[in-house]
């Protein structure tokens, strides 16, 4: 191998008639002038005499000078396959790379520093870098073993390269990720891998889950290398909003209520006012429940005499405060004055209330469990995360700072909370681009500019970068790049990050978990193949093979119609009552699409009877 055609600082040719030339791999130019800078292979090249033939009137693939040099320099272009790779300079130059010096693969300690930047138990292995098979026979002991890799047809395959370890703990300096994918380019694949590396070192996480899938409790494939075999089970809680955790009412301002309100619909201008003029301090849900809804009353009443008469008469409120509750109310009816305005509150509030998010514990597991240094999975559906992720990490995050200023300070500390990460898929949904109305917006975008100080860190996954909010993006300065086809997403990317044109050409070809990263704490881009999950998400099974499957319900229903074979039209009321007692609620026309498909497997057999109409019996 040797270096051919014209060079610069930055970037050379190299052809060789002998070895193929890897994407990504690293070669080391042996120019003693430069003091024998390394490159990195960006895009490669076969030259064959035959198809096509290489004249003039070729197509150029090639810069002209490195087809003439590789002639001056003895290669018989019109004779041998000639393999070609264009290599990007990763050191500063100050002078071009001299034509025709010899180009040789490296051991690993020549290039330690490009590729290792913290040992495996202080970083987070996540898979391996492309294009480093090369160095395998020169690869010490302790980074052997630790990356195996994941094939969809033939499983799981040993680490074939460098590992990859980010240096997690550089966070401080360089804070905040991204991880950027389409559908099935192995995005949530990779967020699974990075959050299982954090639970390892016990970093408390804050997961937003709007897919149900961040379960760490079932281990990936039987087949896993014993030393590899982990669940995360222990380390990991999972909270529902509504049934787990939900909201303090005590707690909130009229601008948490009005976050709250529009996470069911959007919310007025005059709506948000009348929030502010109702909601008193020290309310509960069930004082505030009961001064919306009588005021609600007053303004219905064609007489606010009658209404006043009938007050009179509750028990339900003291007698001495009553005089003072209807002035409130008067005074309520003339600052707020719609009736619609009040029930569209109402209206919200009580689908609120419905979905069960106002709960005495509050956010009460969030923090224990980050204060035990556990990765917390908070569930719920979207539009409900949306505005509970806004009320948590304002709450958490404000608990974090007090803490850290208060250490700053050098005043005694009561309430320690710990620096924790907030993870999430989604992330153009609770940080969008252009959107001001999205409560989760602010908190995230104040975390990005200002949570390093106070050691409170993101990690945000979306398969539209383009959609995610400008400023946050920008404080993302590790971001994991998988396969890309949108221009719009493309053009942010090539913005965002140091990924080079070649790069962005392959973005929408990158095969499934594989992926860039492009981070200061490695100051380069690299291509990384992601490592197999030690465990598995519970939607990882195969919709159409979920069809296939006789689960164990299917196992129990069969049991009661086998007690009741032959089964014909006489006596399928008999069954649809003996599965109904069983908890099986199935129709007649589900009964028999059931047995049908049992003929078809061959467990039931079926005859036409001109009386009874049809017949299913045990097969002999």
């Amino acid at each position: 191998m040797q270096v051919v055609g014209m060079t610069n600082e930055h970037e050379v040719w190299a052809a060789s008639n002998r070895r193929k030339f890897r994407l990504n791999e690293l070669l080391i130019i042996e120019d003693d002038k430069l003091g024998n800078p390394v490159g990195e292979v960006i895009e490669t090249y076969a030259l064959n005499p035959f198809i096509p033939a290489v004249d003039e009137k070729s197509p150029v693939l090639i810069d002209h000078e490195v087809v003439d040099s590789l002639s001056r320099l003895g290669y018989e272009i019109n004779e041998e396959v000639i393999y070609t790779a264009k290599i990007r300079i990763l050191s500063e130059l100050f002078y071009p790379v001299s034509t025709g010096v010899r180009v040789r693969e490296p051991h690993f300690h020549e290039v330690e520093e490009l590729l290792i930047k913290s040992n495996p138990s202080e970083g987070l292995v996540l898979g391996v870098i492309q294009g480093t098979e090369g160095l395998l026979g020169s690869l010490p002991e302790e980074y052997r073993d630790i990356a195996p890799l994941y094939e969809n047809k033939t499983g799981i395959k040993e680490q074939n390269g460098v590992p990859f370890i980010l240096d997690y703990r550089a966070m401080n300096n360089y804070p905040h990720i991204g991880i950027f994918g389409g559908s099935g380019s192995g995005k949530s694949f990779g967020l699974r891998v990075l959050i299982e590396e954090l639970i390892k070192k016990r970093v408390p996480l804050l997961v937003f889950d709007p897919h149900y899938e961040m379960s760490f409790k079932e281990i990936f494939d039987p087949s896993l290398p014993p030393h590899f075999k982990e669940s995360f089970e222990h380390r990991s809680l999972i909270l529902t909003v509504g049934s787990d955790v939900g909201v303090k009412f005590e707690t909130l301002n009229s601008g948490d209520l009005c976050n709250l309100l529009s996470a069911v619909s959007p919310v007025t201008e005059a709506m948000e006012n009348a929030v502010a003029s109702i909601l008193e301090s020290g309310d509960n849900l069930e004082t505030f429940t009961s001064r919306l809804n009588d005021l609600i009353s007053l303004l219905e009443s064609p007489d606010e005499s009658e209404f006043k008469e009938a007050f009179m008469q509750r028990r339900d409120i003291e007698e001495n405060k009553k005089a003072q509750y209807l002035n409130r109310l008067s005074a309520l009816k003339k600052q707020v004055g719609q009736l619609s305005t009040l029930k569209s509150i109402n209206w919200r509030l009580n689908r609120l209330i419905r979905q069960g998010i106002f709960m005495e514990q509050g956010i009460r597991q969030i923090e224990e469990g980050l204060k035990a240094q556990k990765t917390v999975i908070v569930r719920g559906s979207i539009w409900m995360l949306k505005v509970y992720a806004a009320y948590v990490l304002r709450s958490i995050y404000n608990k974090r700072r007090e803490y850290r200023d208060a250490l700053q300070r050098g005043q005694k500390i009561e309430n320690k909370f710990p620096p924790f990460f907030v993870v999430t898929d989604e992330a153009h949904n609770f940080a969008p681009r252009g959107e001001q109305n999205v409560p989760s917006r602010r908190e995230i975008k104040e975390i990005a500019q200002e949570g390093r100080k106070y050691g409170v860190f993101l990690i945000l996954a979306t398969q539209r970068p383009a959609l995610l909010d400008d400023t946050v993006n920008a404080q993302l300065n590790t971001k994991i790049i998988f396969r890309t086809v949108r221009s719009t997403d493309l053009g942010v990317i090539k913005e965002e990050t140091d990924i080079g044109s070649e790069e962005i050409k392959r973005l929408p070809y990158l095969p499934s978990g594989t992926g860039f990263v492009s981070s200061p704490i490695f100051g380069r881009t690299v291509s990384m193949r992601v490592r197999v999950a030690k465990t598995r998400s519970p939607h990882q099974l195969n919709p159409f093979d979920e069809l296939e499957m006789e689960d164990e319900q299917d196992k129990e229903v069969m049991e009661i119609i086998n007690q009741c074979l032959p089964v014909n039209q006489s006596n399928l009321i008999d069954v649809m009552k003996r599965l109904e007692n069983r908890g099986f609620g199935m129709g007649e026309s589900e009964i028999i699409n059931y047995l049908d498909k049992m003929v078809e497997k061959g467990i039931v057999g079926k005859e036409n009877n001109p009386l009874l109409g049809f017949i299913y019996k045990r097969n002999s």
